[in-house]
């Protein structure tokens, strides 16, 4: 009977002993799930922080490309303005040219009828002085040039 003992508690010994053993693989399974597990979620951090940034960088770009063609809008409507400008100074180029050939014509005009009556004087006659001006002129503390275009007041 003893022995009957002996044999049955050896046999749920090598039973126990499978048993534990499956359990201790069992516990590395789960070891090695949670390991992956943990790597996981580092993974998963990493792509929220990834997705996250790539969001900004969106919307850093985003904001960028509207400044570019804002920038591009301002800087047509400036060489349109540059344009319209130049026209302009053509023109007024052409009308001054224009003039100056005018004024060459008349001058050379002028000189034409001057060389054909000498005895024409070409002077605009002079306005009468008023008198009141006639002894301020004609002092010596006041030297006033007639053809001067503005005077300026000085205080002593």
């Amino acid at each position: 009977m003893l022995r009957k003992r002996v044999k049955d508690l050896e046999t749920e010994y090598k039973q126990l002993q499978l048993e534990c053993q499956v359990k201790e693989s069992r516990v590395l399974d789960l070891e090695s799930d949670v390991e992956a597990l943990g790597m996981y979620r580092c993974v998963e951090k990493e792509t929220d922080m990834l997705l996250s940034t790539l969001s900004a960088m969106q919307e850093k770009a985003q904001h960028l490309e509207y400044n570019l063609s804002a920038e591009t809008r301002i800087k047509l409507d400036l060489f349109s303005a540059l344009g319209d400008a130049r026209r302009q100074l053509e023109i007024a180029q052409d009308k001054v040219m224009r003039q100056d050939r005018e004024i060459k014509e008349m001058k050379q005009k002028i000189a034409e009828v001057m060389a054909v009556s000498p005895g024409v004087s070409y002077m605009a006659p002079r306005p009468p002085v008023p008198q009141y001006l006639t002894k301020l002129l004609s002092s010596e503390r006041y030297m006033l040039n007639p053809r001067a275009l503005m005077y300026q007041c000085l205080k002593k």
